[in-house]
Parts: C-alpha cells; structure tokens; sequence
C-alpha cells in the first residue's frame, strides 16, 4: 500500500530545512529558466523570476508554455539535480522501514 501524499508546501520544505530562502531552483529541461525561493511578506514561500513572483506551479507552467502534464515539482531542480518532487517525497520510503 502506498501512502497519498499530501499537498506540496514549498513553505514546509524551506521551514524543514530541505531548500532555503534565496535558493535558485532550475528548469530541468533548459537551466538557463531559474527561479529564487523567497519569502513572502505573508510568512510563506513561493519563487521569484525576473522581478514576478509566483507558485512552483505557475513557475513550471510558464517554463512549460502549457500546464505541466505531471506535477509542477517534477520541473524545478537544484544546482545538483534533485527536484522539488524528490525532496517532497524523500521521506515516504523511510515510514515504511521496519
């Protein structure tokens, strides 16, 4: 049995210490589309390009040209190649250890 993930909170994952504010996130498929991690006044998280800010998912639908055909983390990477889907779900295989 495979459990459902919940909604991704990219706020959760700087707050947990996976990714940290002011950090650039790169489109997969062309690094040359980035995006920063910033803070925003309301206390949560979402990503800044070329002065907008917006959520990983407008990110990846504007790097895209059309809504992502899977989830929008599966798009955005690190400067070492995880993507935001693998830290979102990089704890999952671990609960059921034992």
């Amino acid at each position: 049995m495979s459990k459902k993930k919940g909604k991704f909170d990219l706020t959760h994952l700087v707050t947990s210490g996976v990714v940290k504010d002011g950090q650039n996130l790169y489109f997969v498929s062309n690094p040359k589309q980035s995006c920063t991690i910033a803070k925003q006044p309301n206390g949560e998280y979402k990503v800044t390009s070329a002065g907008e800010t917006m959520t990983v998912h407008a990110f990846a639908t504007k790097c895209l040209g059309m809504d992502p055909p899977d989830h929008a983390t599966k798009w955005l990477r690190d400067e070492k190649g995880s993507t935001l889907y693998d830290f979102w779900h990089m704890d999952d295989d671990y609960s059921y250890a034992a």
